[in-house]
């Protein structure tokens, strides 16, 4: 509960300010990720709370996964995430109203910033991918579509473009397809 104070915390001074760096909030946000010692893994198999995606062509089912509402229900994080060595994190931001169903895209003037990350680590080595609104990454994109959303639960799906960039130069791209999640949504 401490961690996703401490991530909605930062997440909120970067969205309000826009000038703390993203390469810190990542690492950040890997840093407590990576820390939990749960025996939580991909699997494949679907149960209430899952996230399921293909990354680059090769199917992900995260069983552990999790919302929150932030700022009273102005952001909604939603995070995927295994034994320490992969999540995925999705943010939907807003200044002023709660986040409602509906579809959502990377600079799409809605109103509703989004910020997503991927993160893993392969014998100590991190590697982060994003995408977030106002990047100068001409390959990132990601559209999220929540169909229900309420109170305690929301169901939806996404698919988009990740990079991991150095500087104004990108490294690699990650290609997220069929994305589907359902989780309950825990309160701030």
């Amino acid at each position: 509960m401490v961690r996703f104070s401490l991530i909605s915390s930062i997440i909120t001074l970067y969205y309000m300010k826009k000038k703390i760096l993203l390469g810190a909030v990542l690492a950040l946000f890997t840093m407590l990720n990576f820390s939990c010692s749960k025996d939580e893994s991909v699997s494949g198999e679907l149960g209430n709370n899952y996230l399921k995606v293909k990354i680059d062509g090769v199917e992900k089912i995260f069983s552990n996964v999790s919302a929150n509402w932030v700022e009273g229900g102005n952001y909604l994080m939603i995070t995927a995430m295994d034994q320490g060595k992969e999540s995925l994190m999705i943010n939907v931001m807003s200044e002023t109203t709660r986040v409602p169903a509906g579809e959502y895209h990377l600079d799409g003037g809605s109103g509703f910033y989004l910020l997503v990350a991927h993160n893993t680590t392969n014998e100590g080595v991190q590697v982060n991918s994003t995408a977030t609104d106002d990047t100068v990454a001409p390959e990132d994109s990601f559209n999220l579509k929540i169909d229900k959303i309420n109170n305690a639960e929301v169901e939806g799906s996404f698919s988009g473009v990740l990079v991991r960039s150095q500087g104004l130069q990108t490294l690699s791209t990650l290609k997220l397809s069929e994305g589907e999640f359902k989780t309950s949504i825990k309160a701030n």
